[in-house]
């Protein structure tokens, strides 16, 4: 059956202002000497294998089911998660919940991981533990032909899918980048999967980031708007990956470390079979085959080695997106990632020769 995921929930976010023994009968004659002779009379039969225990339950919070999070799909497809003991309770909910729902500990993990740095830059006590790719895999669309070019968005409705969300953080520092104005336009939370899609076509805002999956069913049904911007060529920022909390990794680490290793392995099985993770995709969202093809072709060269981004990246991005939302002091990188887990779960997986299977 396949795993749907839990919204959270109005009281949720309210709340972040804020689970036969007997003896055996003697045989009447000698057992042929190629059978296995029965238990003696009076023997106990063999004890029943102990059940395995329980598997321990977590919840993770996902912003879309497009290719950069197949890997945590995989993992749940595959039976990763469950070889560590992990069952995943999955929460559809975009960086901008997800981050709060985190911080008061509704969530274990969130991959939302830019904006748990968001709120890790102004002190919340966040870790991004794993980053998935080094680039957001995302193009630019106005959703009307009449505008052409970024600097015409001014005064216009950005559509993201969440405030504080990934979309909205890249969108800012690609405007960073031309030397516009990160706040001249309106940031409008739209939703995620189809909703994207719907507010471009019904025009309901002037612009969207869009990865390739919605762009591919758009221009399918003759969509009329114009390319922007590239972000995948023009934005370097850590793009989308794990986050959790400080006291997560403090009284759970080896759990933090489980959830890591199953992850990796979907991130392994993600770069060898990619006609097996778009079956895993079309498992979790309603996009086409050939968008989901595509998708995953976009994707993949995004793709970090490790898990990992060097710290000095990690705090560059951290220092123009403190500029570029006019926060003054910004904590060392080390307050705000933490790979060592992600490193030693990988090196363990190289050395032991594991390998997806098909």
């Amino acid at each position: 059956m396949t795993p749907v995921a839990r919204p959270l929930t109005l009281g949720v976010l309210l709340a972040l202002a804020l689970a036969a023994c007997g003896p055996a009968a003697a045989p009447a004659r000698p057992a042929p000497a190629a059978t296995s002779a029965p238990a003696a009379a009076g023997s106990a039969s063999a004890p029943a294998a102990p059940s395995p225990p329980p598997l321990d339950t977590i919840k993770v919070a996902f912003a879309a089911d497009a290719a950069i999070y197949a890997p945590y799909f995989i993992a749940m497809d595959k039976g990763y998660y469950a070889e560590e003991g992990l069952a995943i309770d999955m929460v559809k909910a975009g960086g901008g919940a997800a981050t709060p729902a985190l911080i008061s500990g509704d969530l274990q993990y969130s991959t939302s991981a830019t904006s748990a740095v968001s709120a890790a830059i102004q002190g919340a006590p966040l870790k991004v533990i794993l980053t998935s790719a080094d680039r957001v895999p995302y193009q630019m669309w106005s959703s009307t032909p009449e505008i052409h070019t970024l600097a015409e968005l001014a005064g216009k409705t950005v559509g993201v899918q969440a405030r504080g969300d990934t979309f909205e953080i890249a969108t800012r520092l690609l405007l960073h980048k031309h030397g516009l104005d990160p706040n001249g336009v309106v940031y409008t939370a739209i939703g995620t999967g189809n909703q994207r899609l719907v507010a471009m076509q019904t025009g309901s805002v002037a612009a969207m980031p869009l990865d390739t999956g919605i762009i591919v069913q758009l221009k399918a049904a003759g969509f009329p708007g114009n390319l922007l911007a590239d972000f995948e060529q023009e934005v370097r920022m850590p793009y989308q990956g794990a986050a959790t909390t400080d006291a997560e990794l403090a009284q759970h680490r080896d759990r933090a470390k489980r959830f890591l290793r199953a992850t990796l392995k979907g991130r392994e099985y993600f770069k060898t079979y990619r006609d097996g993770t778009v079956d895993v995709l079309l498992k979790y969202n309603t996009v086409p085959r050939d968008a989901n093809e595509a998708d995953y072709d976009d994707t993949l060269p995004t793709l970090t080695e490790d898990g990992t981004v060097p710290l000095d990246d990690a705090r560059a991005d951290a220092l123009l997106r403190a500029q570029t939302n006019g926060i003054e002091q910004v904590p060392p990188a080390e307050q705000m990632y933490d790979f060592r887990l992600v490193r030693e779960a990988y090196q363990e997986l190289k050395a032991s020769g594991w390998q997806p299977a098909p």
